[in-house]
């Protein structure tokens, strides 16, 4: 099969392979980022272009070379996603190779949509889980795969999303449902009709079905129920349901609708509640008005029962004496504080469920948020709305599907719709977060009657024309005008006469103006009198008016003077007991004694309160056995009111001696991807299997506490946090030579020599990625642990290095040892246990060593 025999296949199939080789020289991380552009592959696209292509050539010959590009691609891809998996690191390849395709259909050497043929394939190979690291390729490099020749495009991605989305379970998967459907909208434009019903039509294939209760299980007079089978509880979806029977449950159940004296009970308002789902389906059929007087109805009827159960404070309809030894439990996985997030996708509609679904406040929010719709379509047809729209300047070629031209809404109908849309709207701002859910609700609304009237005018484009070059000029001119200095009068208008700053009391007005007691603080003792004054005209006060005036002239007074005070004499503001008291500042002694303290009694102030002038968080990196973790615990451990660690998110299980929330968080691997999905991370890696992430809410709580966070990363962690531009200080700590670093580990015991050579070999990767100008802010070389400690700490307090590290230090020493074995991107050792100083290891060097770090 390689090249099917044809040698242009087998030609590019080489070149190809080239490009994949140059993209892992490129490209050192087994991550979706960075992405690869066509400056890394600038000489051999340029051999492809000399290859395959000529000016001189024409069309058909064109086609057959693409053709030959594009099948070289496939087997490639083919070869790829059946050799590796997505989980593996050596997956980077499929990530570099569409990298590799995007570039090409840029350039118009192969077929323009084949990236996302090959991505269509990709998402139908791969589980949920899968799917997601694809969509994280996607995500990423939306506006670059997008960018260019989109026409060609948008149908594969259309369908290809499509197709995920059938897949998702929009109650387990409702934020990855959420990203599908961001991506597509802003892949595709604004004003786009792929997803407009111009035509107006109603799924009208689904009826809700639900169970038929006997006569005298309902108790109701005005209720006939026919002697049908029951059907079967089915599950519906929200407003449509599952049974291909186009008869509705009014016309097949016989339930007729009747305003009650009285607010009806469960087993009453069952059958009334769910055939009111005929409506949301089929809105049309409220034309008649048979069925819109029994909407009504329902729906008075209904919101009846909610506000009953709005009232309960147990948050259930109060039970009948007989339904009390069910023993009925829900148990509810979500509190209510996630009432908020919470979504139900499909409704069941059995009685025994009734009860309990209609206890539920989501329940009910979904149920009224459906009425709303409804109600909005109705009002649309009211006498005022058709009159404000006849009155807009509409277009000749209206779309009369959804126009409904010939129906009107009675005055009186009109006034019910409004009336119950403000119950309504009453109702859904109690509860939790209420107003907030009321507020997103409205929003949507009112932007879906923007899209109606889009649609109504039968979808014109809203991309507006490019503005002319004389029309630019005239708005150019325009603008430099009314921006234009102008020539200031001699008398401005409004202006006031300045006159009285000339002489006056022999002096002139910049002589007053230079006065010293203009701009020198007066003596706080030039305040006791005024403040004196200000207290007889408080007491001496006629009315309440008079009375605040002069408090707030003392209240002004009594704190300049405080502020004054604090220079010279805080010792006496223990001595104030009120703000309207403050005669103990004015005293001219105070006694020796009072200014003596009991040292042993009151705290002393220390290094630890004295915080460093920059304040960005600390990213600490550096080899296996560096030593960094030990310099991280000295410092937070003398500095413990400054510094505090992060802690990691990982899916691995705790280990023995662990505690959750303090070495990490553990959370399940869908927990994991909850979070990953919604951008809870700042970033994230996978090592030995195992997910690990930085939470940002941990490090804005760390923030929030006036601490300065420090964090353990690798490089490729660094890099994510660079690619985001996150402000932080990065500092490296290395061992003096490859040689001390060898002896670190071996003296640790729990790794084998092939572990100990791939931990070697990562350090050499790590120490060359801390070569590069800008990087790393800073390297420390961890020769003597002491030494090493007090050169963190000047650096984070803002003072210099000693003279025995720097960053030349290590550009030579750490070459040696250097191997050529690869290794995934971890960072220590799982063991979590320190070294033990060894006879023939230094001290110092054996102390260097640290807890390890997986997973950074």
């Amino acid at each position: 099969m390689a090249g099917h025999g044809v040698e242009a296949v087998d030609v590019f199939g080489e070149i190809l392979n080239g490009l994949l080789q140059r993209a892992e020289e490129v490209k050192q991380t087994d991550t979706v980022e960075p992405s690869l552009s066509k400056v890394d592959f600038e000489d051999i696209l340029e051999t492809v272009e000399a290859t395959f292509f000529s000016s001189a050539e024409n069309p058909d010959q064109r086609k057959q070379k693409h053709a030959a590009i594009d099948t070289a691609i496939r087997n490639k891809f083919n070869e790829l996603l059946a050799t590796t998996t997505i989980d593996k690191p050596s997956f980077v390849q499929m990530w570099n190779l569409l990298d590799i395709l995007s570039i090409l259909s840029d350039d118009e050497q192969c077929d323009t949509a084949l990236l996302f043929w090959l991505v269509e394939e990709l998402l139908d190979s791969q589980t949920i889980a899968g799917c997601r690291r694809i969509f994280d390729y996607l995500e990423s490099r939306r506006e670059k795969i997008t960018g260019k020749h989109f026409g060609q495009k948008n149908l594969v991605i259309l369908r290809s999303c499509n197709e995920l989305l059938r897949r998702l379970s929009r109650a387990e998967d409702t934020a990855f449902c959420g990203r599908v459907f961001i991506f597509m909208f802003q892949s595709f434009p604004l004003g786009d009709r792929s997803s407009v019903n111009l035509r107006g039509e109603y799924h009208t294939e689904n009826v809700t079905s639900f169970d038929v209760l006997p006569p005298k299980e309902l108790g109701l007079e005005q209720m006939d129920v026919d002697s049908e089978d029951p059907s079967k509880s089915k599950p519906v979806a929200n407003g449509s349901t599952e049974n291909p029977n186009e008869e509705s449950q009014t016309g097949t159940k016989g339930v007729t609708f009747s305003k009650p004296d009285t607010p009806l009970s469960v087993n009453e308002l069952y059958p009334i509640f769910w055939s009111l789902q005929e409506t949301f389906n089929q809105p049309k059929k409220l034309f008649e008005p048979a069925k819109f007087a029994g909407f009504k109805a329902g729906l008075e009827s209904t919101m009846a029962m909610f506000k009953s159960v709005q009232n309960d404070m147990s948050g259930r309809p109060v039970k009948a004496a007989e339904d009390g030894k069910r023993g009925i439990k829900r148990k509810r996985s979500q509190a209510e504080d996630d009432l908020a997030n919470a979504f139900n996708p499909k409704y069941l509609t059995s009685r025994d469920l009734f009860e309990l679904e209609i206890s539920d406040l989501s329940f009910r929010r979904n149920i009224l948020v459906q009425v709303l719709i409804v109600l909005d379509f109705l009002l649309s047809l009211s006498a005022r709305a058709k009159e404000k729209l006849a009155k807009a300047n509409l277009p000749d070629n209206l779309n009369k599907s959804v126009l409904y031209a010939d129906q009107l809404l009675a005055d009186n109908d009109a006034n019910w719709a409004l009336d119950m849309k403000r119950s309504i709207a009453e109702y859904l701002k109690q509860g939790f977060e209420g107003a907030f859910f009321y507020r997103m609700v409205e929003t949507v609304l009112s932007r879906d009657k923007n899209w109606a009237r889009w649609k109504i005018e039968n979808c014109p484009s809203i991309a507006r024309p490019a503005v002319t070059p004389e029309d630019y000029v005239a708005a150019k001119a325009s603008a430099s005008k009314a921006t234009a200095s102008k020539r200031i009068r001699a008398t401005p208008l409004g202006s006031l006469d300045l006159k009285f700053l000339s002489g006056r009391d022999d002096r002139g007005g910049l002589e007053r103006l230079m006065d010293p007691s203009r701009y020198q603080l007066p003596s706080i003792k030039s305040f006791k009198s005024k403040i004196e004054l200000d207290d007889m005209d408080i007491d001496m006060a006629q009315d309440e008016e008079s009375r605040n005036i002069a408090i707030e002239s003392k209240a002004s007074k009594s704190w300049r003077a405080l502020r004054i005070a604090s220079t010279s004499k805080l010792v006496a503001f223990d001595k104030i007991e009120r703000s309207e008291k403050i005669d103990h500042i004015f005293q001219d002694d105070i006694r020796p004694e009072e200014l003596i303290t009991n040292r042993e009694d009151e705290p002393q102030e220390s290094d630890e309160t004295i915080f460093p002038t920059d304040r960005r968080p600390i990213v600490i990196s550096g080899p296996s056995g560096a030593g960094k973790g030990t310099l991280i615990n000295m410092l937070v451990d003398k500095h413990s009111k400054v510094f505090a660690k992060k802690v990691s998110h990982t899916t691995r299980p705790p280990q023995e001696g662990e505690t959750p929330g303090e070495q990490f968080c553990f959370v399940t691997k869908e927990e994991f991807n909850v979070l990953l999905d919604g951008d809870s991370f700042l970033e994230h890696s996978n090592y030995n299997g195992n997910d690990y992430g930085t939470s940002k809410k941990i490090l804005e709580g760390i923030i929030a506490e006036g601490k300065v966070p420090i964090m353990k990363m690798d490089m490729h962690s660094i890099q994510q946090l660079k690619d985001q531009d996150y402000a932080a200080r990065f500092v490296f700590i290395a061992p003096s030579n490859m040689n001390q670093l060898e002896l670190r580990l071996q003296q640790r015991g729990s790794d084998s020599d092939e572990k100990i050579h791939e931990r070697l070999d990562e350090a050499n990767k790590e120490v060359e990625q801390a070569k590069l100008d800008g990087f790393y802010d800073t390297i420390i070389v961890n020769d003597d642990l002491e030494t090493a400690y007090k050169d963190l700490e000047s650096l984070i307090f803002r003072s210099e290095l000693s003279e025995s590290n720097s960053t030349d230090s290590i550009k030579e020493p750490l070459v040696a040892g250097n191997t050529d074995v690869e290794m995934a991107s971890g960072d220590d050792d799982a063991s979590g246990q320190m070294v033990t100083p060894n006879k023939e290891v230094p001290a110092s060097l054996a102390a260097a060593e640290t807890v390890v770090d997986e997973g950074t």
